[in-house]
């Protein structure tokens, strides 16, 4: 895994994290608040049937109270009269009271009158429940609620109920009535449909924000890269920039240095050597080794000036860019044999010292890869001018060199020579082209943008030009 991956990775991965937990924390309490509140509607609206279904109960022991505490009456008078009362006492639409003795046969039923006059005490409804048995148990046990399941009149289906029951000691008889909570069950279900569906629109939201903010830390932490990757860039180029000047200067003074020190001391001793001569007559031993000092004097003048031209030319400095040019494609077209056209003009001062040193290194570096791999036969170099820039351009016939061609791809060079010419050319703002050419070989084209002080220069010297009015 490379350095920008771990970045990356560093980067994004805790909003990652973070955004995860968030979601499972906001979803989960979410979650735990909608079944708290549709818990405390299911109670608060049972609480409510409870208690109304109480009233109702208390409603029909005051209705018969009469007749239960009247000892004038017969006890089996008293409790057809209550029976027929009670039955009489419907309410809404599935709303009713009914009768059970102790023994669990029915008395008082106005909705399902088949269950009149029959025991019912193992009756169990699709659950298991013993649905009489425990209303008389609630009853006996001072009064209560119990919920099972019964049929529903209006429907005729089967539906919860919650019923409430109390018991007559006297009488030995269960008096129960009972709301159905399917409307409860239903309107419970919608709540819980209404809250999943907002903590589903809730989850989107978070996934969509999740995604958002994973994306803008991947954008925030690419962006970042960029800039430093940009950065890194721009400071690598002034380091490069700033070596080749460094290069060019140390050039410069060893290139002095042979020239002005070690040459003249090696002219210095050639002009002895000349006057040992003559002193020396013709004496045969002593001239000949005089002569092969001479030799060897000339060759090294030669070499230290050779050396001198390749780290910096005089002659750049002396006269100039195109001279320099001119120079250096002659000697090349000597020592590797090679016919040389040359067409340069003058520049004047439409470049800087250093972006003449950049382009004339340019020059020797194209010539030395033409000399190493081109076997090319003749070489064309050109050095022109428009309006806006200085062009250098170097051809040759050889050989197409497919591979410097695909190294060539923006900033993907890979050899040095080739990274060494496009470094001076970005410099100075230039542009460095490779491509085939029609003779056969190759074209290398450096382009350098004319100095601004050149354009500044022009214009002071066409305003001192114009003429002043008197």
């Amino acid at each position: 895994m490379n350095f920008k991956t771990k970045l990356l990775g560093a980067s994004v991965l805790p909003v990652i994290l973070i955004s995860l937990a968030s979601f499972w924390v906001i979803r989960g309490e979410s979650q735990t608040l909608a079944r708290t509140q549709i818990a405390e509607v299911e109670n608060r609206t049972m609480a409510a049937r409870r208690s109304e279904l109480e009233k109702m109960n208390q409603l029909a022991l005051n209705a018969i109270r009469g007749l239960y505490e009247d000892t004038a009456l017969p006890e089996h008078v008293a409790q057809q009269r209550a029976k027929k009362m009670l039955h009489d006492m419907a309410y809404g639409e599935d709303g009713y009271f009914f009768v059970y003795d102790e023994t669990g046969t029915n008395i008082v039923h106005p909705r399902l009158a088949n269950l009149v006059g029959k025991n019912w005490w193992d009756l169990q409804d699709p659950n298991g429940d013993y649905v009489i048995r425990n209303l008389i148990n609630v009853a006996k046990a001072g009064g209560g609620f119990h919920e099972y399941v019964w049929n529903k009149p209006s429907t005729g289906k089967l539906a919860s109920k919650v019923g409430h029951a109390v018991f007559l000691d006297k009488w030995k008889w269960m008096i129960g009535t009972g709301l159905y909570t399917d409307d409860v069950e239903a309107e419970v279900a919608a709540m819980r449909g209404t809250l999943q569906s907002s903590i589903n629109q809730t989850t989107s939201v978070l996934l969509v924000l999740f995604a958002a903010g994973v994306l803008l830390a991947a954008l925030f932490t690419w962006a970042i890269r960029l800039s430093e990757q940009r950065f890194a860039n721009q400071r690598l180029k002034d380091l490069t920039h700033r070596i080749v000047e460094v290069q060019e200067d140390e050039r410069k003074r060893v290139s002095t240095e042979l020239h002005d020190g070690i040459s003249q001391m090696l002219v210095s001793a050639r002009y002895g050597l000349d006057q040992a001569m003559a002193h020396v007559g013709k004496t045969a031993s002593a001239k000949s080794a005089l002569e092969k000092s001479m030799v060897t004097i000339e060759n090294a003048i030669a070499e230290v000036r050779r050396i001198s031209m390749a780290l910096r030319p005089s002659v750049l400095d002396d006269i100039g860019l195109a001279a320099a040019i001119a120079s250096l494609g002659r000697e090349f077209g000597e020592h590797a044999e090679i016919h040389v056209t040359i067409n340069v003009v003058r520049l004047e001062k439409r470049l800087t010292s250093k972006a003449q040193t950049a382009l004339y290194r340019v020059a020797q570096e194209a010539l030395t890869n033409i000399a190493k791999h081109a076997k090319a036969s003749n070489v064309w170099i050109t050095l022109q001018h428009d309006s806006q820039n200085v062009v250098l351009t170097i051809e040759d016939d050889g050989l197409i060199r497919g591979d410097i061609l695909s190294r060539q791809s923006g900033d993907k060079l890979q050899g040095m020579g080739l990274r060494n010419m496009r470094e001076r050319m970005d410099a100075f703002q230039g542009h460095l082209d490779i491509r085939s050419s029609k003779q056969g070989g190759l074209v290398v084209e450096a382009r350098i943008p004319i100095s601004p002080e050149w354009f500044k220069a022009q214009n002071d010297n066409q305003g001192r030009d114009k003429p002043h009015a008197a």
